[in-house]
């Protein structure tokens, strides 16, 4: 028998145009979006450029 309880759920968040920094260490409160707790993992954001409002899914990870 499985764990289901354990599974991620899978969340939307619509990005606004502008620049934004998306976490890529996991640690980040506001995930998927950065909020500077990546230092000391040798992890840095990734800067992405947005045109257009867009609509993104994500699974923040265990």
């Amino acid at each position: 028998m499985s764990d289901d309880s354990k599974q991620a759920t899978k969340k939307k968040m619509t990005l606004k145009p502008g620049t934004h920094f998306m976490c890529r260490c996991g640690k980040s409160s506001f995930y998927p979006m950065c909020d500077g707790s990546h230092g000391g993992t040798g992890k840095i954001p990734e800067r992405i450029e947005v045109t257009e409002a867009t609509e993104i899914e994500f699974t923040k990870p265990e």
